[in-house]
């Protein structure tokens, strides 16, 4: 069963798990990838990366480049990258880029056309992220189970935000929630899970601090309206992603933002929760104490996740990529290295 593996440095694909080092092939020079994703509805395997967006036929073999619009948007935002990519069940696709703006594209990927709609929202003059005050990213881009022309977007950093009509009109809500957004995990219609984390506080020193959330986990049942952290306490608040199987709630937090990443000047942990959050128990995984778990998924009926040091402010050649699997035991195993940090796995 194949396994495609995105990193600060490509996209892999490795045949089995567990793998030797020198069975991961990259298939994919895309340098970072942001994300990698399939639907049951929709034919394919799409990867959003720094270099574009791309979808395969034909298991992550070979890719096509989706031509989402890329280019200088000013001087000091750079080029841009696509942070999230979605296919919805009405056969549409979407893309999220840095600045950040949303793409549609009615003809599976031919042509694109901005919603333009989602510039409008008032609160987008306070978006920033780490690197610049304007250049903040569309990390998570989901459609409500049962409902695709409702669409959630997070914002890292800049809060939540709602479309009941496919993207075109958009409602602000980044007053419900802390403003650095990583992921979106919709459970149900009104059910969703949030992943947070909170800006450098340092950077207020230099004005560019607005985004200063306490991060954590956090969770909704009545579709955004109001949001609840249900990790309250923890010290380990950045939390990069938020997966749940079998019952089982898992994310993997840091003491700090990647700036402290960087030296190693930092502490994680996993936790699990079997009762959706009303309690969590802290668990050990190799990569401990300072590799920070970004990705999940299913393989062959197992949890298996991948780590590393994704997205800090200079990359270090001494940190490779990990994946694990979780045993039956509730034990994690490591199963397989990379050269670069992991950031997405999908079994395909």
């Amino acid at each position: 069963m194949p396994l495609l593996i995105g990193t600060d440095d490509g996209l892999y694909r490795v045949d089995d798990v567990p793998f030797e080092r020198d069975e991961a092939r990259e298939v994919l020079d895309c340098g970072v990838v942001t994300a990698v994703k399939s639907w049951d509805h929709t034919e394919g395997v799409f990867v959003a990366s720094t270099a574009g967006a791309y979808r395969s036929l034909d298991g992550g073999e070979t890719w096509e480049d989706l031509g989402v619009p890329l280019g200088d948007r000013f001087w000091h935002a750079g080029q841009s990258e696509v942070w999230s990519i979605l296919a919805t069940a009405d056969g549409a696709l979407y893309a999220g880029t840095n600045d950040p703006y949303v793409f549609r594209s009615v003809d599976g990927g031919e042509t694109w056309a901005e919603q333009k709609g989602f510039r409008d929202l008032p609160s987008r003059g306070h978006w920033e992220s780490p690197i610049d005050p304007h250049y903040a990213r569309l990390r998570a881009l989901e459609a409500v189970p049962g409902r695709p022309d409702q669409l959630i977007a997070g914002v890292e950093a800049g809060g939540i935000h709602l479309s009941a009509d496919g993207g075109q009109t958009w409602t602000d809500r980044r007053d419900t929630i802390v403003d650095d957004i990583h992921q979106i995990l919709p459970i149900s219609e009104d059910v969703w899970l949030a992943a947070t984390g909170y800006l450098d506080h340092n950077l207020e020193n230099l004005g560019l601090g607005h985004a200063v959330g306490e991060g954590g986990l956090w969770r909704t049942t009545d579709a955004g309206e109001s949001w609840t952290r249900i990790d309250t306490g923890n010290d380990f608040s950045y939390v990069r992603r938020v997966f749940v199987h079998d019952g089982t709630v898992f994310f993997c937090g840091g003491e700090e933002a990647p700036p402290a990443w960087v030296n190693d000047d930092h502490e994680v942990a996993l936790f699990e929760s079997t009762n959706f959050g009303r309690d969590f128990e802290r668990v050990s995984f190799p990569g401990e104490p300072h590799e920070i778990i970004e990705t999940w998924d299913v393989y062959d009926g197992d949890v298996i996740c991948g780590s590393g040091l994704f997205d800090v402010p200079d990359q270090r050649d001494d940190v490779e990529g990990r994946l694990m699997r979780r045993t039956d035991d509730g034990a994690y195993e490591t199963v397989g290295r990379v050269d670069a940090n992991v950031s997405r796995i999908e079994v395909v």
